[in-house]
Parts: structure tokens; C-alpha cells; sequence
């Protein structure tokens, strides 16, 4: 008899593919489609350019990857236009794009070997893996979240940080009063999304908030987790972004995804009631060698859906599930996943409807994954995680990871992700927090820290108005998670050193 999970928990990262986090780890006792390790991709001069298992935790992956839409479309198919078989031939080419130069456009190639991120690939071989989720959209960040909570992009595959009018699965699962957060660090896009926006103190925590609920068995039907997406520098600290995004430090992530199945598992009737999902928004550029598939388009029909018809996936990423009621070694891959399977699970476990209750076509038709709940009785085995195994030289990375390392706080351009935080974190200072407002200031806001220093004041905000405070009232909430990004992030740079 299948076990009734009341709680399900999403963690979603930034910006890694499948075969770069999982596809050195394919072996005859783990049988993922993984790789093989001699996989390649042509550069610019024809040479091919073979998979390697020497990622770095941070170093390789400047500039960042290309992973707009026209950058994925030559990725996978070898041209801007999306033309043609879906080769996934056109990663190194895509790189150098960024790089401009052709010794650096191979470094896309490089996947992490086995050993190299303990945490997540021990939960994955412990529980579930994935190896047929896909990015809602072959394209960036915002539609692949917009997507895992809405089931669209409102016909939009670029950065267009204004999704105001975005229904999303809060707003269902509500209607049908069942509860939902968002636990967020720096940033959500639950903060340009009205309904969620103006209704902060109901769907808006912060990420300690979150250790507390699961320790205490306080966690909401539903459960969205992000990680930090800045570095932050301030008062003589440093707070390492999280996220994973390249190139942020990716122990920090690990850290994460620790402290995620620490606090569920260190309560009894919490483990054995919540269904954990770790999974990342897109592929960040790196290279995977599965062809995305079709899909069905989402059928909102947005007047603006001009670039593309949405009907093939993006890239594939890493998908994890964790539960207690899960038998170890599972590998789910006669079912394809996208974002959207994450709705589509949502409504069936908690809507006595939930096949009347979709957003779109798209999570309507979505797979669900709650059937990888196949034991009788919860596991009481306790999983061990390894010790991450050292990281590989890399002799002409090492004078600019010094570098790095000696200016951690130095002033960092912003990216289009970080562009469109600011835009909508400015948003929402200005429409829902009125007497708290620090939207004055964004015109200061041009480097990562002032993003992220930006972002830290909204918080602020959001916390002092949720219990009444003084604005100048400092926030406490994520700082001990911070600290120890601090200081995991410090023991990085000196051994790098």
C-alpha cells in the first residue's frame, strides 16, 4: 500500500545539465543513460572535443555559459534557427561564442567524476534519479521557473522579468485550501508574481524557516526552496551564493542540499510523510548528449508567442527524489519529466480533483512521480555521506582561481538573471511593502554585491513588515545559513591558495 505523503518538497538550483553533474557516474551497478566518455563536440576549427571528468567546483565556467534561447538552439542543433536533427553538436561552437576563444570554448565539455559532489549523487544512488527530466523551455532561467510554477512562460523564452499576472500553483492549491510556501534566501520569483507578492506574509519565508518547519513537522502541503543567488559582502562577511549557477562555488550548493535532507530526516513524522525533489531550472549551456523531446504547447496563448511554439523541451537536467518509502538504486527513465511534472504531482497528491484543477495544457499532460513510492514500510537505514574527493588540477586555471580567491568582494557586472532580480525585487518593494520602500536606491544597483545588498534590504523589508517592525530592524532570518556559506567558501579559497 502506497504511504500518504502530506508534504512535498521541491529544491531548485541553477543551472547545471544532467551529463555534467551524473554522466561520469554511469556504471554497470548504476546503469544511467550517462556516459560513455567518449562523447564529443567539434570547436570552430573542426577539432573534436572529448567529455572529461575534471570539473572544478568554481574556475571553469568564466564567462558563464551561454543558455539563451538562440544559444541553445545551436547547442542543440547546430544552428540559431532550431533547424535540423537535434545533433546536441553545438556546445563547444555556443561557448565560443562567450569565450572568444577556442581553447577556453572546450572547457563546456568538462562533467564532474564520480566522487566530486557527495551529496547529491549519494541521494541519488540512494534513492531516485531521473535521467529523463528536461528544462520546460530550451531557453533561460525565468520561463524554466516560471514554467515549475505556472506551467508557462506567458510565451516568453528570454529574461523578461514581469510576470505580474503569472497564475501559478500556489493559487490552485489555495483555492482549494491547501497550504503552500515559498522558503527563499535573496530572491524568488514568487516576488513578481502578484497573487504570491501581495499576500507575503502568507507565502513568503525565509530559508531558516524552513529548517525550523521541517525540524518541528510545520511544513505546508507544498513546498517551494530556493538557495542564495548573490554573493553578499557586507560589515567584513562574506556569504557565498548557493545556488550552483557557473560560477558559483558549487561545495556551497552541496552544503544545500545537506541541510535540506538533514532537517526533513531529523523528524520522524516529518521524514516519513514528505516526498523531496531536487531538480535544477536549465542547463546553464553545459553539455548533455540526450536529444530534448516533444511537448505539448501550454495552450494559454499569449499574444506575444511569436519566437517559438513550445513544443519541444529544453535541455536535460539533474532530478533527484528522496523518501524513505523509495528503494535504493531506483532509476526512472520510461517516464519523461519536465518542470511541469512537478504541478501535475502537486494537484494529484492533494486535490481530490486534481485532473480538473491544471494551469495548462502542459501540466495536464505532465507525468507525475509519486508512484516511485513503491515500499510498504518507510527505510530506517541511515545514509552516510562520503567525503568529496579532491578536486582536479587545472595548471592554467590556478593563477585566476588565486585571483578570485584574493577578491572575493571585488565588483562583479551583472548578469541577465541578476538584472532581472533587481527589476523584480523593485517591483515588489514599490507595489506590496507601501511605508517600507527602499526602491529608491535602485539606481545604485551595477554589481553583483549591490545586488545583492539591494536584495538584502527588500528582505529586510518583507520581514519587518510581516511582524510589525521598524524598517531598520535587521533581519536575522538565513544569516546562520549564510555563515556557514562564510565559511565554507573561506576553506575553498585557501586550499585553492
Amino acid at each position: 500500500m502506497a504511504p500518504k505523503i502530506e508534504h512535498l518538497v521541491v529544491l531548485m538550483m541553477e543551472n547545471r545539465s544532467f551529463d555534467h553533474m551524473f554522466g561520469f557516474m554511469k556504471d554497470t551497478s548504476w546503469p544511467i543513460d550517462g556516459l560513455n566518455g567518449n562523447e564529443t563536440n567539434p570547436d570552430s576549427q573542426g577539432a573534436p572535443v572529448t567529455v572529461t571528468p575534471d570539473a572544478r567546483d568554481a574556475g571553469d565556467l568564466t564567462p558563464d555559459p551561454g543558455h539563451d534561447f538562440l544559444s541553445v538552439n545551436q547547442q542543440i542543433f547546430g544552428n540559431l534557427a532550431g533547424s535540423g536533427a537535434p545533433a546536441m553538436q553545438g556546445f563547444v561552437k555556443a561557448y565560443e561564442g562567450k569565450t572568444k576563444n577556442v581553447p577556453k570554448s572546450h572547457r563546456v565539455m568538462k562533467c564532474f567524476a564520480p566522487g566530486r559532489l557527495p551529496n547529491i549523487s549519494t541521494l541519488a544512488k540512494e534513492y531516485a534519479v531521473c535521467d529523463r527530466w528536461f528544462a520546460s523551455v530550451p531557453g533561460p532561467t525565468l520561463p524554466n521557473r516560471a514554467f515549475s510554477i505556472g506551467a508557462t512562460s506567458l510565451g516568453r523564452v528570454d529574461m523578461n522579468p514581469n510576470y505580474l499576472a503569472l497564475k501559478t500553483v500556489f493559487e490552485v492549491l489555495d483555492a482549494n485550501n491547501v497550504s503552500s510556501k515559498i522558503y527563499y534566501t535573496d530572491w524568488t520569483l514568487g516576488l513578481a508574481v502578484s497573487f504570491i507578492a501581495k499576500r507575503a506574509k502568507k507565502f513568503l519565508f525565509f530559508f531558516d524557516d524552513f529548517i525550523n518547519d521541517a525540524k518541528k513537522n510545520k511544513l505546508p502541503a507544498f513546498s517551494f526552496v530556493e538557495p542564495r543567488y548573490n554573493d553578499l559582502s557586507t560589515s567584513g562577511e562574506f556569504f557565498g551564493a548557493s545556488d550552483q549557477h557557473p560560477d558559483h562555488n558549487m561545495r556551497l550548493g552541496e552544503r544545500v542540499v545537506n541541510d535540506v535532507f538533514k532537517a526533513i530526516t531529523s523528524n520522524k513524522q516529518t521524514w516519513e510523510s514528505t516526498l523531496l525533489v531536487i531538480t535544477y531550472d536549465e542547463h546553464g549551456g553545459l553539455y548533455d548528449h540526450v536529444p530534448p523531446p516533444e511537448t505539448v504547447n501550454p495552450g494559454d496563448k499569449p499574444t506575444d508567442a511569436t519566437v517559438f511554439d513550445f513544443k519541444r523541451l529544453g535541455v536535460r537536467v539533474p532530478a533527484v527524489l528522496v523518501s524513505p518509502f523509495i528503494p535504493r538504486g531506483t532509476i526512472i527513465h520510461d517516464k519523461t519529466f519536465d518542470h511541469t511534472s512537478i504541478i501535475a504531482t502537486a494537484r494529484k497528491l492533494f486535490i481530490p480533483e486534481w485532473e480538473k484543477s491544471f494551469l495548462t495544457e502542459r501540466d495536464r499532460n505532465a507525468k507525475t512521480f509519486e508512484d516511485c513510492l513503491t515500499l510498504a514500510t518507510a527505510r530506517t537505514d541511515k545514509v552516510k555521506f562520503p567525503k568529496q574527493t579532491p578536486e582536479p588540477s587545472s595548471p592554467h586555471l590556478e593563477a585566476a582561481t588565486k585571483k578570485a580567491s584574493a577578491n572575493l568582494s571585488s565588483p562583479q557586472q551583472l548578469n541577465d538573471f541578476q538584472q532581472a532580480m533587481v527589476f523584480q525585487a523593485f517591483q515588489a518593494d514599490s507595489t506590496m511593502l507601501p511605508g517600507y520602500t527602499v526602491a529608491a536606491q535602485i539606481g545604485s544597483v551595477t554589481t553583483e554585491t549591490e545586488t545583492a545588498e539591494y536584495l538584502e534590504r527588500v528582505r529586510e523589508s518583507i520581514e519587518a513588515n510581516r511582524n510589525g517592525t521598524p524598517k531598520t530592524a535587521k533581519s536575522k532570518a538565513g544569516k546562520k545559513t549564510a555563515k556557514k556559506a562564510q565559511k565554507a567558501t573561506k576553506k575553498a579559497a585557501s586550499k585553492k591558495r
